[in-house]
C-alpha cells in the first residue's frame, strides 16, 4: 500500500546555528514529542522516512523500544544505531548547520496482534504543514521547498560507511542502514 507524503518540512537559516540554543528553543515551542528537528543533509528520501518510522513505531507499539520517547526511537533507526545518544549526535542539528528538516511523526496503529506491522493513523499533511510553518518561524528559520536528494555526505553523517569513493549511494542502501539499527551496537 502506498504511503501518503511524510510530513517533512525543509528549513534554512540565514546564518549558521548554535545547536544548543536551537534545540532549547525547539523543545519550548514544539506542541509535543511527535515533532522532531533533524540536521543538515540527513533526510534523503520518502522511503527512508517511512522505513525509519515503521521500524520505530513497531518497536514502540510492542513496548520494546530502546529509547524513552518515540522521537528518540525514530532518530535511532534513522541513524542506524542501537545507541540513542549516538543517534542524536548523528541526526540532530549541529553547530554551524544552515539547513535541516522538521518532521511530524504520525501516530501508529498495529495491523495485527503481534505488532508485526503498523500503519499511520490519519496523516493530515496540511495541518502538519501549518504547525510546521509556525514552529519554523518561532525558530527564526525559513521554510524552503522539500527536495529529496541522495547525498553521501548526509549518509556519512548518519553513520553509513563507504568502502570507496566510487561506491554508489542508493535508496536501498539507506534502507539497509536503517534496518542495521537492529544489529549494530
Amino acid at each position: 500500500m502506498a504511503q501518503p507524503s511524510f510530513p517533512c518540512f525543509a528549513w534554512n537559516s540565514e546564518s549558521p546555528v548554535q545547536a544548543k540554543e536551537v534545540l532549547t528553543r525547539f523543545l519550548e515551542v514544539r506542541p509535543n514529542a511527535d515533532w522532531v528537528l533533524i540536521g543538515q543533509d540527513c533526510i534523503q528520501s520518502e522511503s527512508q522516512l517511512w522505513t525509519a518510522w515503521n521500524c520505530a513505531s513497531r518497536r514502540w507499539l510492542r513496548s520494546t523500544a530502546l529509547a524513552r520517547s518515540m522521537d528518540a526511537e525514530f532518530l535511532r533507526y534513522l541513524s542506524g544505531t542501537h545507541h540513542v545518544s549516538e543517534a542524536f549526535k548523528r541526526a540532530g542539528v549541529r553547530d554551524k548547520d544552515t539547513s535541516g528538516y522538521l518532521l511530524h511523526l504520525p501516530k501508529a496503529a498495529s495491523t495485527d496482534d503481534e505488532h508485526s506491522d503498523c500503519i499511520a493513523i490519519h496523516v493530515d499533511f496540511t495541518a502538519s504543514e501549518s504547525i510546521a510553518l509556525t514552529l519554523l518561524s518561532d525558530l527564526d528559520f525559513h521554510s524552503v521547498t522539500m527536495e529529496y536528494t541522495l547525498s553521501k555526505e548526509g549518509a556519512s553523517r548518519l553513520g553509513m560507511k563507504f568502502e570507496s569513493e566510487h561506491e554508489t549511494l542508493t535508496d536501498s542502501s539507506l534502507i539497509g542502514h536503517i534496518v542495521s539499527a537492529e544489529f549494530t551496537s
